[in-house]
């Protein structure tokens, strides 16, 4: 057998911290905001390349509901500034809304009317997290923003 000497190549790590972020176990006590409503991705007028694309999609667990638009710039030197608008209704009085990337997460501002805004987001894998007092902490699936 021959012995490599070739030194190792730099490897792209970007969609393999993607793919353990999906699979991680940190959030196992959390309940699971399953995936209920989902239009498909649709750009804003009709045979546009440069207009944004979105997409909808509903969350629900229990007395809770997260809506969520996703807006992406299809091309152009904005392709990079993706945004999420969306709102928490139901039983959401206290709520902190926690936005989850592969290997990080930060907190996100919610109104008084549950609404609620990310913006500049670079493509990638999404989950948003509900933690209210006195109950376990809700997530959504993982999707691609």
């Amino acid at each position: 057998m021959k012995e490599r000497t070739d030194p190792p190549r730099d490897r792209d790590t970007d969609g393999r911290a993607a793919a353990l972020a999906a699979f991680d176990r940190g959030d196992d006590g959390a309940d699971l905001a399953g995936l209920t409503e989902q239009s498909p991705p649709r750009r804003t007028a009709a045979r546009a390349d440069h207009d944004p694309v979105t997409a909808s999609l509903r969350f629900d667990h229990d007395d809770l509901a997260l809506s969520v638009r996703v807006h992406a710039p299809a091309r152009g030197p904005q392709a990079a500034d993706r945004s999420v608008h969306g709102q928490i209704t139901g039983h959401v009085d206290e709520a902190d809304l926690r936005a989850r990337r592969p290997g990080r997460s930060f907190g996100v501002r919610v109104g008084a009317d549950g609404r609620f805004t990310l913006t500049g987001l670079d493509r990638g894998p999404l989950s948003l997290e509900v933690r209210r007092p006195g109950r376990a902490p809700v997530i959504t699936a993982w999707f691609t923003v």
